[in-house]
């Protein structure tokens, strides 16, 4: 008796846990995302716009004014931005096109981690010189962009 409690208990246990339905709620749970999340998604989205459309005024406004840029681990590139204009700037107005996407985002709190591809048009705007990927974490706070860190 004992033992064929034991396997009722086991295929309920199972059943359980590979109904698909069960499956859905969990991931459903694990899938939603916090206010902060949003919010810290939604500056990147706009910065990628910004890039895209090659507005340096919409870009340098996300982002704080004693931002940080890193090379993984811990490199400093630079901070602020007037070195932000220096980096950016020439290349907003030189360039023929600048297209940047996420191909995959992680988000946790207020960072954000994009696997991002980027194309550049140095001569003409439909012929791409420069394809990249690469991951970049941006930590977000009150509403700016505090610190990137490039992962190359």
């Amino acid at each position: 008796m004992r033992i064929l409690s034991f396997i009722a208990a086991l295929i309920v246990t199972f059943s359980i846990k590979a109904n698909p339905a069960f499956e859905e709620q969990s991931t459903a749970l694990n899938n939603a995302k916090t206010e902060q999340e949003l919010a810290a998604e939604k500056v990147i989205d706009q910065l990628i716009v910004a890039y895209n459309q090659q507005d340096i005024k919409s870009f340098l406004a996300l982002y704080a004014d004693d931002v940080e840029f890193y090379m993984y681990p811990q490199k400093l590139m630079f901070t602020g931005k007037e070195d932000l204009i220096k980096r950016y700037g020439l290349m907003f107005k030189k360039m023929k096109c600048l297209r940047s996407k996420s191909l995959k985002r992680i988000t946790h709190g207020s960072i954000v981690i994009d696997h991002e591809s980027s194309e550049i048009c140095s001569k003409e705007a439909d012929v791409v010189d420069k394809r990249s990927e690469f991951v970049t974490s941006y930590q977000i706070e009150k509403g700016k962009i505090k610190k990137v860190v490039f992962f190359r």
